[in-house]
């Protein structure tokens, strides 16, 4: 006897949307070329009007995914705080990464230390919103990510943003949308 899995899926529009006035966001990815290769970082923080306020990339050298996007987490929340920003939503499209900072206790994953340093930076925030987005919505974070991998050890950071980005970061201002399906 066969049995079938029925998936329902939609058809949904997805994009960069802007955080509310007042706030600023910061979209955050990881990239490994390969599992068990060189992994980097990247992030880029937006006003209400999507305008680039601050970015970065990182190369951070043999890791996982996960800890790739971990780390996107760590350098972007400091980059943040240290612009003395308080009001902070922050996005990756890396479920198991907004899962780890959303945790409680996280005792027993291999980068525990890092995750508590993030979660003690989010404490100093007035207020901060962590959730998960597609990766439609997500793609000047990703870039940055990739360039990474290209650059000199280190954080390299910026107030406008790279040409790698330029393009998307006006597609994302002007509502570009994307359609995916999405499993209800």
């Amino acid at each position: 006897v066969s049995t079938k899995t029925l998936r329902l899926t939609r058809k949904e529009s997805i994009g960069w949307e802007p955080p509310e006035q007042g706030w600023l966001k910061l979209n955050v990815d990881g990239s490994v070329l390969h599992p068990g290769s060189r992994g980097a970082c990247g992030g880029i923080i937006r006003n209400w009007e999507g305008r680039v306020v601050a970015g970065f990339s990182m190369k951070i050298g043999k890791c996982t995914i996960t800890t790739a996007e971990i780390w996107g987490f760590y350098v972007g929340i400091k980059l943040a705080t240290e612009m003395r920003i308080s009001k902070l939503v922050v996005e990756s499209d890396s479920k198991c990464a907004v899962e780890l900072i959303q945790k409680t206790s996280v005792e027993k994953h291999s980068q525990s230390t890092l995750i508590r340093a993030i979660k003690e930076l989010l404490v100093g925030l007035e207020s901060v919103v962590v959730r998960h987005i597609y990766r439609e919505a997500n793609f000047c974070a990703d870039a940055l990510a990739k360039a990474g991998q290209e650059q000199e050890d280190g954080v390299h950071c910026f107030k406008l943003p790279p040409a790698m980005v330029a393009h998307q970061v006006l597609a994302d201002r002007s509502g570009m949308k994307f359609s995916r399906s999405v499993t209800l």
